[in-house]
């Protein structure tokens, strides 16, 4: 199981490189586009580009940031729970995040068929939609993994 987790954790972190290298590279096209458009200039799809790249950077950023508990935590119930019904809340949410994302993993396969058999494609460059739907699908299967491993570790070593 442990070669499991550092699998998860190894291909979490490539993601999470991904998410930051799109990141630097929204910022890279968004400074030349408003540099361009004050010399009169503006690069053409620049907001197709950002829409693309905001995808990916976010839907790859939720499982190393899951990993690392680095989302927002509302805890004001959990905190007034005793150590046992604290796990059991945690092995509850758990659950259920596995099985939302592996649902929205799923539609998101359905709809990159839909897209991919439809030929749909974007306006400016024409770049289809449908890399960017299964890309998102992975994600989405990786965090649904992200917390199967969550709910070991709280599992077998009674850990928040």
């Amino acid at each position: 199981m442990k070669r499991f987790m550092a699998a998860v954790l190894k291909i979490d972190i490539t993601f999470h490189i991904i998410a930051g290298s799109v990141l630097a590279f929204m910022m890279v096209v968004t400074l030349l586009d408003v540099v361009m458009r004050n010399l009169g200039h503006p690069i053409v799809g620049t907001v197709e580009i950002i829409s693309f790249c905001g995808s990916v950077v976010i839907g790859f950023a939720i499982p190393y940031t899951s990993w690392k508990k680095a989302h927002v935590y509302v805890d004001l119930v959990v905190e007034k729970l005793g150590p046992r019904n604290k796990m059991i809340m945690v092995v509850i949410t758990r659950c259920m995040g596995i099985a939302l994302f592996v649902f929205i993993g799923y539609n998101f396969i359905v709809y990159g068929r839909d897209l991919l058999h439809t030929g749909e494609v974007s306006a400016s460059f024409r770049l289809p939609y449908y890399p960017i739907a299964f890309g998102l699908s992975l994600s989405c299967f990786l965090e649904s993994a992200t917390l199967f491993c969550d709910l070991l570790s709280t599992v077998q070593g009674g850990k928040q």
